[in-house]
C-alpha cells in the first residue's frame, strides 16, 4: 500500500467548542484575558507574540502536565477517532499542525493517534520558538519531502485563515469552516458541519 499522508489544523477543525488555549485559561483563572488574545488576527504579529509572551508567564507557574489536564473539558470533532483509524488502514500518515502550544497539540496527537505534530513551542524556562500559519506549508512540504510523498497527493483540512498557506500547499483541500474564503473559492471541498466522518471519507475516495 502506497505511503499517503493527510494533514489536520486544531483548534476549530479537530476540536469544538473552547480553543486549547481558552480551556486551560479557564482553567487556571485567565479566561476573561484569554477572550480579549483570541480577538487578535494571525496577521498581527507583534500582538500575538506578546500574547504568547503574557500567557507563557501565567504557564511558568504550572508543569506541562497539568495544563494539559484541562484540554479534557474540549468536545472532539465528531468521528475524528473512527476516521483516524479510518485513514490508517487506508495507508495515511497523520499530522496535527497548529500555530497553538505544541504541548497541546502532541497531547491531541497522542490522543487521537496521529503520526505527526507540530506547534509553537515552550521550553521549561519560558523560551518561546513561534509557529506562524506560513510555516504550516513550510512545515508539511518539508514533512512529505522526507516521506517521500509529493504534495500534489497530499490532504489538508482547516478552517480559519490561518490554514489558507497550509491548504494551497497541498493538492487535496477540505475546508470545515462555515464559509470558504474568497482565496479558496472553487478550490477546496467545503464541508460546512466538520463532520470528520465525511471528510476522511472524501480524503480515502479521493486518493484511489
Amino acid at each position: 500500500m502506497p505511503l499517503r499522508l493527510a494533514a489536520f489544523d486544531l483548534d476549530g477543525t479537530l476540536l469544538r467548542g473552547q480553543t486549547c488555549c481558552e480551556a486551560i485559561a479557564d482553567g487556571i483563572g485567565r479566561i476573561e484575558r484569554m477572550r480579549e488574545f483570541e480577538q487578535l488576527q494571525s496577521t498581527q504579529i507583534a500582538e500575538v507574540t506578546a500574547a504568547r509572551e503574557e500567557m507563557a508567564e501565567w504557564y511558568s507557574r504550572f508543569t506541562f502536565s497539568s495544563l494539559c489536564k484541562h484540554l479534557t473539558t474540549i468536545d472532539v470533532a465528531p468521528g475524528a477517532d473512527e476516521r483516524f483509524a479510518l485513514l490508517r488502514q487506508h495507508g495515511f500518515k497523520i499530522a496535527i499542525v497548529s500555530v497553538t502550544w505544541e504541548f497541546a497539540v502532541e497531547w491531541f496527537a497522542d490522543r487521537l493517534g496521529a503520526d505527526y505534530s507540530v506547534g509553537t513551542g515552550l521550553s521549561s524556562d519560558g523560551l518561546i520558538t513561534h509557529f506562524w500559519p506560513q510555516d504550516k506549508a513550510r512545515w508539511l512540504t518539508e514533512l512529505a519531502g522526507r516521506l517521500g510523498v509529493d504534495m500534489e497527493d497530499v490532504a489538508a483540512v482547516g478552517d480559519s485563515t490561518g490554514d489558507i498557506p497550509m491548504l494551497h500547499s497541498v493538492g487535496h483541500r477540505y475546508w470545515v469552516g462555515q464559509t470558504t474564503p474568497p482565496q479558496l473559492d472553487r478550490k477546496v471541498i467545503h464541508e460546512p458541519t466538520g463532520d470528520m466522518h465525511v471528510v476522511a471519507q472524501s480524503i480515502v475516495e479521493a486518493q484511489h
